[in-house]
């Protein structure tokens, strides 16, 4: 099979959506086509996927603007917003430099030609809010169901609680996951299980190739500005597990809770009413993931 795959993504706030692209752009035989945006100033999101491709050194990689703003749940802001429209504040890793890049809009509108042009050669890796997806199914399911599958970072599937890409467009989640697509779901069972760790924090600060010195710079950056100590791969992995073993998946059966915990998600072992077939990750094998980020990016 010739595959092909997007990545749709937040990238410009939490750090892991840009060596996310990264390890996609530097995997050979993944067929990445294109990166779509998503989630609050989805034109800057694209600027930064520009930049993080061209330090990647490949070409003919397509970049798409997105919805900015969910389906129906408020617009999520952050504490050092400056801006009263958080779809117009700049992610804290883009700056004026990137502001040259050119940007085409229209994510759903892509999503939709690359669904009937590859079908089921197409995987969608879905790394932020899932909003342009369910703006491309809501306009064209049929065409949409003919993608094999998606591949998300999202959710919390043993502990009943809040996850960010959820919580951020819980409508637009529910709509995905009832919408017939193979749907892969990498959650936060897994992925907090895999830090990016003291060592490997510093060999990405020592290696003098251009993506890893942009990964580096960003890195830093949205260290100052959020305050965090430590960068967890949430999205890298989900892209790892397009080329190697590193998590099991089960069938589940989910819903969104849209009501009482927005953003958290219902989990049953058996079909019920109301419920949509998800396999989700419920082991991963964390040295098989580290070593793969280190063969394709050091």
């Amino acid at each position: 099979m010739n595959r092909k795959m997007i990545i749709d993504t937040d990238i410009g706030d939490d750090i892991d959506d840009a060596f996310a692209i990264a390890l996609a752009a530097k995997t050979p035989g993944l067929g990445l086509t294109a990166v779509t945006t998503v989630f609050r100033n989805t034109k800057a999101r694209a600027q930064l996927a520009e930049k993080l491709l061209a330090a990647a050194g490949v070409a003919n990689i397509e970049v798409f603007a997105g919805e900015g703003i969910p389906v129906k749940e408020e617009i999520r802001t952050f504490e050092k917003d400056k801006n009263s429209r958080p779809e117009e504040e700049d992610p804290c890793q883009w700056t004026e430099e990137y502001a040259s890049f050119p940007v085409k809009k229209g994510a759903a509108d892509y999503l939709i030609r690359a669904a009937e042009e590859y079908g089921k050669e197409l995987t969608i890796v879905a790394i932020g809010p899932l909003t342009n997806l369910a703006r491309a199914i809501g306009r064209a399911p049929g065409s949409m169901k003919k993608v094999g599958k998606i591949i998300c970072m999202g959710g919390s599937f043993t502990k009943f609680m809040p996850e960010w890409n959820v919580l951020c467009d819980p409508e637009a989640t529910q709509t995905v996951y009832s919408s017939g697509i193979p749907f892969y779901a990498v959650g936060l069972d897994v992925t907090l299980k895999c830090p990016l760790e003291q060592n490997l924090l510093e060999a990405f600060r020592n290696s003098d190739k251009p993506v890893n010195r942009l990964l580096s710079l960003w890195l830093g950056r949205w260290f100052d500005y959020f305050g965090f100590e430590k960068s967890v791969m949430h999205d890298p992995l989900a892209v790892a597990c397009c080329f190697e073993e590193v998590c099991k998946f089960k069938e589940k059966f989910v819903k969104v809770d849209l009501e009482n915990t927005r953003g958290a998600v219902c989990v049953s072992d058996a079909p019920q009413e109301g419920y949509y077939p998800v396999f989700v990750a419920e082991e991963v094998d964390k040295d098989r993931f580290y070593a793969a980020v280190k063969e394709r990016l050091l």
